[in-house]
């Protein structure tokens, strides 16, 4: 590790004793990404508890060249949030700066500092009959500044967007330690470029977001989920079509996944297990605000039979408790994934009419580099998000996919740009996917794309090794 000489005392002067830390037993938790794939170092760790203080940490960083890392939940898939390796400088942990500043309820938005755990947030509007317009399986423990920094998706894109179209407003800190801030409450401001649009999905790179004006929407009158199972794959896309021609703007999720990925669940789940005829895919789909139709189940099986899809077994919730109930099925996939010796994953979208095409070819290439192989495929069909996961239990074969895991990866990848899909649905960049980036993107995006930061980050200090 190429060691550097800070003043980091010019830093700790600015916060109190409980907002720092040089001992490596409290930094060390924050250089591991929750999967533990990805370690780096650094020599601080701070909590500020004001954006004031936040502006003059990196002041100083600026000034002396100090690399920072920020920070919020840490669970990034792409070691976005953790220091690199051989670098050396400060993490900026943000889960201090954590007040919701201010409800709307007229103008429907809320403003949140960027520490605020994410089902908080939820929880909180939901007191005022509002839905706040993201939720993903990691709610519990992400922070709402990381959020916006990955563009994340989620469950519910197919209703409300990715996180940036619900974004009013930003306050960041920039890179020479001054604050941007514009968190006006307006939904047309057409003037001139969109600074904010840049900062988010920007990964900590462009500036430390501190802040944001985000928009929420009524609460939903009911809410049911349907969750039916389907021999094929063009089956499920064929309820797919009834579904969204049926109930359109009432559907607020339409998530797949495949018998690998259910029985993966039930093996880890002791609570869960069949409840409806096995299939080789399954779906599950959430409405909300139907209250007027009086047979809901009745409908969905008239709509069905008028088209002739073909479903091996459907099942429609009738309360909240069947509601979260079902719902597990789905948010216990990544954790149960972690149970397993090996699990390569990649984060992929694909337009829906390639999507089955594309299942079948890769899934015969792959099933040639090693056998018995499991492919776990879930994510959010309403969107094109697909994750296309693969792991294999037993140790000979693991050993082989460890083996071939660049090589599928590749074929991935390769077909994913043939289909015109992209290599990173919601995850990000990251030091996960820094390769692949310079191979998918046209040299001219690149340049383009290291135009804007140097622009934002001259210095180089935020973020240093994630994106580029």
């Amino acid at each position: 590790m190429n060691k550097k000489k800070y003043d980091f005392s010019k830093i700790t002067r600015h916060l109190d004793d409980n907002e720092f830390s040089f001992k490596q037993e409290i930094i060390d938790p924050h250089c591991i990404d929750w999967r533990k794939k990805y370690k780096g170092h650094a020599d601080l760790i701070v909590f500020p508890k004001t954006v004031d203080k936040l502006s003059n940490i990196v002041k100083e960083c600026s000034k002396q060249n100090i690399p920072i890392t920020p920070q919020g939940g840490n669970t990034s898939l792409v070691g976005g949030s953790v220091p690199n390796k051989n670098e050396t400088g400060i993490i900026i942990n943000l889960k201090n700066i954590n007040k919701i500043r201010k409800i709307d309820e007229l103008g429907f938005s809320v403003i949140v500092e960027s520490g605020c755990i994410l089902e908080d947030i939820q929880n909180f509007v939901r007191k005022k009959n509002m839905i706040f317009p993201i939720s993903m399986g990691s709610r519990g423990s992400c922070q709402i500044g990381g959020n916006i920094a990955t563009n994340a998706g989620g469950l519910n894109v197919i209703k409300y967007g990715l996180l940036r179209h619900n974004i009013l407003g930003l306050e960041a800190v920039m890179s020479n330690g001054k604050i941007y801030s514009n968190l006006n409450n307006i939904k047309k401001n057409n003037t001139g470029y969109d600074l904010k649009q840049l900062l988010i999905g920007s990964e900590g790179t462009l500036g430390i977001i501190t802040a944001a004006n985000i928009k929420l929407f009524s609460e939903s009158k009911e809410e049911r989920v349907i969750f039916a199972s389907f021999h094929s794959f063009n089956d499920l896309l064929d309820f797919y079509r009834c579904i969204i021609n049926s109930f359109n703007d009432l559907i607020t999720s339409f998530e797949m996944i495949n018998n690998d990925s259910m029985e993966l669940v039930i093996k880890h789940n002791s609570s869960l297990n069949h409840f409806i005829a096995k299939g080789n895919y399954y779906c599950l789909v959430e409405l909300s605000n139907f209250i007027n139709i009086p047979d809901f189940y009745d409908l969905i099986v008239n709509n069905l039979s008028k088209i002739k899809v073909t479903v091996n077994s459907i099942l429609v919730s009738k309360s909240q408790e069947e509601n979260t109930k079902l719902w597990k099925y789905r948010e216990a996939i990544p954790p149960s994934e972690t149970k397993e010796k090996i699990c390569i994953q990649h984060d992929i979208s694909i337009p829906l009419e390639c999507m089955n095409v594309f299942l079948k070819k890769i899934t015969q290439k792959i099933s040639k580099l090693s056998n018995d192989t499991h492919f776990i495929n879930f994510g959010h069909l309403g969107d094109n998000n697909l994750h296309f996961n693969i792991l294999s239990s037993e140790f000979t074969n693991y050993k082989r996919l460890l083996k071939n895991k660049k090589k599928i990866t590749e074929i991935i990848y390769e077909n994913v740009s043939k289909y015109k899909g992209s290599f990173s649905a919601e995850h990000g960049i990251g030091q996960l996917k820094k390769n692949e980036l310079r191979k998918y993107k046209s040299k001219e995006e690149i340049k383009q794309m290291l135009s804007i930061k140097h622009n934002f980050d001259p210095k180089n200090i935020l973020n240093p090794g994630k994106i580029f």
